[in-house]
């Protein structure tokens, strides 16, 4: 091989790294991800496809299911994934619900939303922190969200406002705001009859669905628990 052929095949080694190396940084660009769909959107069934769930268990974390919610105790009862019931105190303006990196206020938690939470809070009197795995709208339909009736809250507190024409009275619960519950058309006899008898200062606890944040539609009247 004389020296001009020599020349050019060093002279192609570099130019074919390049070209490597060229392609090598083609394949790093970024690809974009997809967006993890927030909980405001899974509850409204805006979702399409399947919704990314975040089952794993974190060091320290308990996995539970929200059975039901007491708003006016300000208590979350769970079923953990051992069989055991618990009873969850939370604080409303400090505990944190969290969902695929979104932060909520507790009062986003719905029964039937599948949970992890700290078994050892720094506060003993409350947990601090609910990370949601599964939405309850989640579980309803695998492969697209679909809004499905939460389960029932409870509420309990003292009787306060009353207006037999509109159907509607106020609790005042121990904590927290005021709720007003409005008893619907087709209610029991029972519950019709237990309305007409309320007065103001009454120990009362119902359940019923939330409509919004401070409005409830009762759906049966319960006995109140010793305080």
């Amino acid at each position: 091989m004389n020296r001009a052929n020599r020349s050019w095949t060093n002279a192609a080694v570099p130019v074919g790294l390049i070209a490597v190396f060229a392609v090598s940084l083609g394949g790093c660009v970024p690809v974009e991800t997809v967006q993890k769909p927030s909980l405001s959107e899974v509850r409204l069934g805006n979702v399409q496809g399947e919704i990314t769930e975040d089952d794993r268990l974190r060091p320290g974390e308990v996995r539970a299911e929200v059975d039901a919610i007491d708003r006016g105790r300000q208590e979350i009862h769970v079923l953990t994934d051992g069989g055991r019931r618990r009873i969850l105190r939370y604080d409303i303006n400090r505990t944190r619900v969290v969902y695929h990196g979104w932060d909520y206020a507790v009062e986003n938690l719905e029964a039937g939303d599948r949970i992890a939470y700290y078994t050892a809070p720094r506060h003993g009197s409350y947990v601090e922190r609910i990370r949601i795995q599964e939405p309850v709208q989640a579980r309803a339909a695998p492969s697209t969200a679909q809004r499905v009736p939460p389960r029932n809250d409870i509420v309990e507190g003292t009787v306060d406002r009353i207006d037999p024409t509109l159907g509607v009275f106020d609790i005042r619960p121990r904590r927290g705001r005021v709720i007003t519950v409005s008893v619907p058309y087709n209610a029991r006899s029972v519950d019709v009859d237990y309305f007409r008898s309320l007065r103001r200062g009454d120990s009362v606890r119902v359940e019923g669905e939330f409509v919004n944040a401070d409005s409830l539609q009762l759906l049966s009247f319960l006995s109140p628990r010793d305080r």
